[in-house]
């Protein structure tokens, strides 16, 4: 990643299908060429240090990218549930609120036109997968997501897993067999060494300890989240 590469980050509003004005995170590489964009779908505690940190060294290899706060439609609890229910479903408030996301993103005239890519963490990927059916997205990156039940119309896929994860490394062979059966651009790599939520460091202490002893091993790997990065940009280079 290059570190000193200059991004711009702010906190924009847009409008939900609703009328709800939902905030999101940006963070673009402050460059007078149009850049691709990429809508960033957090894991279950929302826009944290960690996500902005992941979207800003994402952004500085020349990309716009938008991180919905989800989450700001009311309590947390009642807001996962909901989230929960549209991912077991694959529609409802948080797709749609997603995908106006990705119209506003695409809007924007610092954006490239057309080239919009998701990636999720967790939840998020889960999600990132979903909308990967929709034909608005040029690229899908789920980081350790649920996997629906087929993936027919999905765009290329570049997919991280974790083998310490036993929450989702049954979703990891599902998807691979998933982007074999489609034949499409695809990239699953399982991390050996790694646990669920490898990208980022823990929110706090107490989640950090208990998620190195839960089934899914929940650990900041920096080694696997180096690779899983190059892995991305490297991908996004020629897809998106």
């Amino acid at each position: 990643m290059d570190d000193s590469a200059p991004v711009t980050r702010s906190y924009e509003y847009y409008k939900c299908g609703d009328g709800f004005a939902m905030r999101s995170y940006l963070s673009r590489l402050r460059s007078m060429e149009q850049l691709p964009g990429i809508v960033f779908i957090y894991e279950p505690f929302g826009i944290n240090s960690e996500m902005r940190r992941i979207a800003d060294e994402i952004a500085r290899e020349g990309y716009a990218l938008m991180i919905p706060d989800l989450l700001s439609r009311g309590a947390w609890f009642s807001c996962m549930r909901s989230l929960m229910r549209d991912l077991k479903h694959g529609k409802g408030q948080g797709v749609d609120d997603l995908i106006e996301a990705r119209n506003w993103l695409a809007g924007q005239t610092y954006l490239a036109e057309g080239r919009v890519a998701v990636m999720g963490l967790c939840m998020g990927g889960g999600f990132a997968l979903l909308l990967a059916k929709t034909g608005l997205f040029r690229v899908s990156a789920p980081f350790y997501g649920e996997v629906p039940e087929n993936l027919d119309g999905a765009c290329p896929i570049i997919a991280s897993y974790a083998a310490r994860d036993r929450l989702t490394l049954p979703h990891a062979r599902k998807l691979a067999r998933e982007i074999e059966r489609l034949n499409i651009p695809g990239d699953l790599k399982i991390y050996p060494d790694a646990g669920h939520s490898f990208m980022n460091k823990a929110p706090n202490r107490v989640l950090g300890f208990l998620g190195k002893h839960l089934p899914a091993h929940a650990e900041y790997n920096p080694e696997a989240a180096a690779d899983a990065s190059k892995r991305l940009i490297a991908f996004l280079k020629v897809h998106l």
